[in-house]
């Protein structure tokens, strides 16, 4: 087999080897555009630099085994204000100790606070960010590949951090868990991942058909979430990817790059990076901060109080989508309480979306459960920041107050006089042929138990003029519970504890309004 022996080698563009060994004295660079292909072994004796900055990342792919360090000069966003990072290691065996020691000496740029520094871990148990200090750092032990930490540099500085350490040749692994259900709510479903590589992953399925990540996991991640959540650092969160990101658009992660996915397991289980998930070559060099067009065929809906955007909405439609759960497709949001989101037409079970994917025959009929989360006497606006439909006619329902607003026209303002939450009061309308109460009034209540809850939740009550009668059966039609709630509070709970695992079938009825459902005890 073929050998390159490097003495000193700048990269910019595209190379390819067999073996590639880089003798002591010698150096590589692999500028920021650079990727360098090696078909067998790496060998460093010398000293391997990879340079990047806030959207391009110089990539290397190793396909047989490696050895000797590494120094990825990896960007890495402020320590300000809705700003920060979340970053992995792109190399193994590299201290938190030595890191810290490295990137706050000479010109370094990791941020400090007193005895704290700008690197540090999330406990999804307990739903805690926890920065080392100088007094934890010594035994923090070595970064983790394939774990994601916060980490943020000094406003002013080059915000470039130096990792150095050696070159994964393996699949890695990477524990997660849904804490939020196995602690019965007091923790998050969500996990703090990151590249292990110093190459780019394919993250979902236009990046590569079967060797991406969103695929190879989707049995570990929760149907409602199958999406990578990135940090925005603008104020507005986190955005979700999945397979159909930007219309058919693939997605990378780029080396180091830490994002959070939603676990679906109540014990914990690993979710997996491949090498056959990497490549040196993607189509864009995002690293979820450097932000994104507007995507077509679709509603992109805008909630401000007053001037401030708090939060979007999207609403997509395209041909292979249902009315129901399209995992991958429908995103749910990584908030769950946030200011204004969507739910599913058919088979909603309680989670808000952030991004809904609808068949393109639902702009004709569909109505669109709204979900907007406001306190009494907060004025805010829904506003319809695109439309990129053939008709751009898109109408907000208010039940309560018997409007419709067409939001093509003017934004909807409200003052509410009570706190609004959950399901049942807004609706989206994309004609007017289905803004008739007698084709509204079946979405107006609601019903749906989530996993490893022991209630079920009613929705939608707020909108009825009556008191709400609550049946549920059991698979032999014998009635098992039978209560009546008042309409006075929108969302309720009744307790199913004790009750036989199975399939039920629940019925709300007030006035003409009728709702029957099945929902799964478990």
């Amino acid at each position: 087999m073929k050998k390159i022996i490097i003495i000193f080698l700048l990269i910019c563009g595209f190379t390819y080897s067999q073996n590639l060994t880089i003798d002591n004295g010698a150096s590589l660079t692999i500028e920021k555009t650079g990727t360098a292909t090696v078909g067998g072994n790496f060998s460093n004796s010398g000293t391997v630099t990879m340079n990047s900055d806030s959207d391009e990342f110089s990539a290397i792919k190793i396909s047989g085994s490696t050895s000797g360090n590494v120094i990825y000069n990896r960007f890495v966003n402020i320590a300000a204000s809705n700003e920060w990072d979340l970053i992995g290691s792109p190399v193994d065996g590299l201290s938190i100790s030595s890191f810290v020691s490295t990137n706050t000496s000479g010109t370094a740029t990791l941020a400090t606070n007193g005895s704290a520094y700008a690197v540090g871990y999330y406990d999804n148990s307990t739903d805690t960010w926890t920065n080392h200090t100088t007094g934890s750092v010594g035994a923090a032990g070595n970064f983790d590949i394939g774990k994601g930490y916060q980490m943020g540099t000094v406003s002013g500085g080059t915000q470039i951090l130096v990792f150095t350490g050696t070159i994964s040749s393996s699949d890695e692994t990477q524990a997660v868990i849904n804490n939020d259900a196995a602690n019965s709510g007091s923790g998050r479903r969500w996990n703090l991942v990151a590249n292990p590589y110093p190459t780019y992953i394919n993250a979902n399925d236009d990046a590569d058909n079967s060797n991406n990540f969103l695929t190879s996991n989707t049995s570990k991640i929760d149907d409602n979430f199958l999406a990578i959540y990135g940090w925005d650092a603008d104020g507005s969160g986190y955005t979700a990817r999945g397979h159909d990101y930007n219309s058919n658009s693939a997605v990378y992660f780029a080396p180091g790059q830490a994002f959070f996915i939603a676990s679906d397991d109540t014990i914990g289980e690993n979710i997996t990076f491949t090498e056959a998930m990497q490549t040196v070559s993607p189509a864009s060099n995002d690293d979820f901060i450097s932000g994104d067009p507007i995507e077509p065929t679709e509603i992109f809906l805008r909630l401000y109080n007053y001037d401030e955007l708090i939060e979007d909405a999207h609403i997509k439609f395209q041909e292979n989508m249902t009315l129901g759960l399209d995992p991958g497709y429908d995103l749910g949001n990584y908030f769950q309480g946030s200011a204004i989101s969507s739910r599913l037409v058919e088979n909603d079970e309680g989670i808000n979306f952030a991004q809904q994917q609808l068949p393109v025959s639902a702009m004709e009929n569909a109505v669109i459960p709204l979900i907007i989360n406001q306190s009494a006497g907060q004025e805010f606006r829904v506003n319809l920041h695109t439309a990129t439909i053939p008709d751009p006619n898109v109408y907000l329902e208010d039940v309560e107050m018997g409007t419709f607003t067409n939001l093509y026209e003017g934004d909807f303002v409200l003052i509410p006089t009570s706190d609004l939450e959950g399901a049942g009061r807004f609706f989206i309308h994309m004609s007017a042929d289905t803004m008739s109460n007698e084709e509204v009034s079946i979405s107006m209540l609601n019903a749906y138990k989530e996993v490893n809850s022991n209630y079920i939740t009613l929705e939608g009550l707020a909108t009825q003029s009556k008191n709400i009668s609550v049946s549920l059966y059991n698979i032999l039609g014998r009635k098992v519970l039978s209560t009546s709630l008042s309409n006075n509070v929108n969302t309720q709970t009744i307790s199913i504890l004790g009750m036989a695992s199975g399939i039920y079938v629940i019925e709300l009825e007030s006035g003409n309004d009728r709702l029957t459902k099945k929902l799964i005890i478990q």
